[in-house]
């Protein structure tokens, strides 16, 4: 059954929350896991090829940590959960249809959940991600108004400047005013 997500609580300033829990088929937690455990990561990851992505995480979870006291019972779950984060530039469509069209290591995590339709149909894969999407229970951005490409941009900057300090080290003030205009 599929039931809509209103966009209240998913945003903050342009950055969109993405939070999905699916129950892995009995059998596949361990498989799952150690598949996770080796995807790669920074540049070389699955993510790394979506452009409005700022942030992703897929994890496994196959017990819930009981709160203490205040919690009156102890939550178990039945079956083990692949939780899929992610925060994007924009609305969430266009993200899930980049998803299904350059990460098919989605077959590789979803495919082991309940349910999941593959990557073939995009309205099918779009359905079945926003069926197994939770509302977040608070959802903060550091820099809500930034896009990817600024922040991309301003690393690469910082990264200049960085490079800069280092290599002008020692010179006097009429050569680093010229080092600095000839470089930025």
């Amino acid at each position: 059954m599929r039931r809509r997500i209103s966009e209240r609580g998913h945003r903050v300033g342009g950055a969109y929350a993405l939070t999905t829990f699916a129950r892995v088929l009995p059998g596949c937690a361990d498989e799952l896991e150690a598949y996770l455990a080796a995807l790669p990561r920074g540049a070389e990851s699955p993510f790394a090829r979506l452009p409005t992505l700022h942030t992703a995480r897929v994890q496994l979870f196959r017990q819930l940590v009981h709160q203490g006291p205040e919690q009156r019972h102890t939550d178990v779950l039945q079956n083990a959960h692949l939780v899929f984060t992610s925060t994007i530039d924009g609305p969430l469509d266009p993200y899930l249809d980049a998803l299904a069209s350059v990460v098919p290591e989605c077959d590789e995590w979803w495919g082991r959940c309940a349910g999941y339709p593959g990557r073939a149909d995009t309205a099918a894969f779009r359905a079945y991600v926003r069926s197994l999407q939770a509302r977040p229970g608070l959802f903060q951005s550091a820099i809500p108004e930034a896009t990817v490409a600024d922040v991309r941009s301003a690393v690469e900057l910082r990264e200049r400047v960085i490079d800069f300090a280092v290599e002008a080290q020692g010179l006097d003030a009429a050569a680093l005013q010229a080092r600095f205009r000839s470089t930025f």
